[in-house]
């Protein structure tokens, strides 16, 4: 069988995704057709795969991936993103599409109400040109059920490159505990409320970490907020950070199934979510929305053994539904139906 990924926005949990997906089924045929876009760093491949990248824009992009298509006759066309997604309007009828949105557009916050009726109005007209739908998350699922309820559809939750660790003996209470955000900092990460929670929660014995950069203002706005910047960090830096923290916050204010949580999650550092969604759907502890109700669930946690203890239970069990082996056979069970 021969799949080609399809993706503008190749980086990040995309990129991990694909990669997993080309390293959980290897007997299959992969290929990458993806979109150079300035901000978006990529790395190498785990295992060698074919990778086409297109440097123009997205008319031209589309344009090169159908006269790709009708040449090369993949068995799938895996399309990755929504902006990716809006080529099943141009795919040649009798294409076998797999879509994985990675979040829905309509998610976005930083949207207003009419925006995101558009982009909800264009995945419902879409989906009827989609063979199966691969979900991050079981919020992502119900949103593609509703989009088009005989579309089958797969969870393949994203693993992390990690063992899991054990939670349960986590320390909490260290000589310099930090607690941790991994990101770039833009309006999805929402670097705004976890400012605020650091200035809300300046007098506890702990430092707050964001790993990751991005917009200089909200940079300069985490700063002034006592927020340490670590940057952008090798990914094995990232982990071994990410590892002796004694809490994850995670304040997106929206998500398809982020890679990073995960991530903490099986390097045994506890995991606190704010309450959207995706984070519900996946099982996480929440916090709640706002700064004064995250800050609450912080000096909580670091106050409260039992209330440390769940949090890192239900982490725990977001780590052991989080392994490749499920999301080897989910993604191998759409395609099959994408087939069929």
């Amino acid at each position: 069988m021969r799949v080609l990924h399809v993706t503008e926005a190749l980086g990040g949990g995309v990129q991990s995704a694909i990669a997993n997906y080309v390293d959980g089924l290897p007997e299959i045929d992969h290929a990458v057709f993806s979109r150079a876009r300035d901000g978006q760093a990529t790395y190498a491949w785990a295992r060698p795969v074919p990778h086409e990248r297109y440097a123009g824009g997205l008319p031209g992009f589309f344009v090169r991936l159908v006269r790709k298509v009708a040449a090369e006759r993949p068995d799938i066309v895996h399309l990755h993103s929504s902006f990716a997604g809006a080529a099943r309007a141009v795919l040649p009828l009798g294409t076998a599409v797999v879509y994985s949105p990675h979040c829905y557009a309509m998610e976005r916050r930083d949207l207003g109400m009419p925006a995101r009726a558009v982009y909800g109005a264009v995945e419902r007209v879409l989906a009827h040109r989609t063979n199966a739908v691969v979900a991050v998350s079981p919020r992502e699922a119900e949103l593609g059920r509703r989009l088009a309820a005989r579309v089958p559809i797969r969870v393949a939750l994203n693993p992390a490159p990690f063992a899991p660790t054990a939670l349960g003996a986590h320390a909490v209470r260290g000589d310099d505990p930090e607690v941790v955000m991994v990101g770039r900092i833009s309006p999805q990460k929402d670097p705004a409320l976890f400012a605020a929670v650091a200035r809300a929660a300046e007098e506890l014995p702990a430092r707050f970490v964001w790993i990751g950069d991005g917009d200089p203002a909200a940079r300069a706005d985490l700063e002034a907020s006592g927020v340490e910047v670590a940057g952008w960090t090798p990914p094995d830096r990232a982990a071994r950070r990410v590892a002796r923290a004694a809490l994850y916050l995670h304040t997106a204010a929206w998500e398809g199934g982020p890679l990073s949580t995960v991530e903490a999650a099986t390097l045994g550092t506890p995991v606190l979510a704010r309450d959207i969604p995706s984070m519900r759907s996946l099982g996480y502890a929440l916090a709640g929305e706002r700064p004064e109700e995250l800050a609450g669930a912080v000096r909580r946690f670091f106050a409260d053994d039992a209330y440390a203890a769940e949090v890192a239970a239900r982490t725990a069990e977001v780590a052991r539904a989080s392994n490749p082996a499920a999301m080897t056979a989910a993604v191998r069970e759409a395609y099959a139906a994408a087939l069929a």
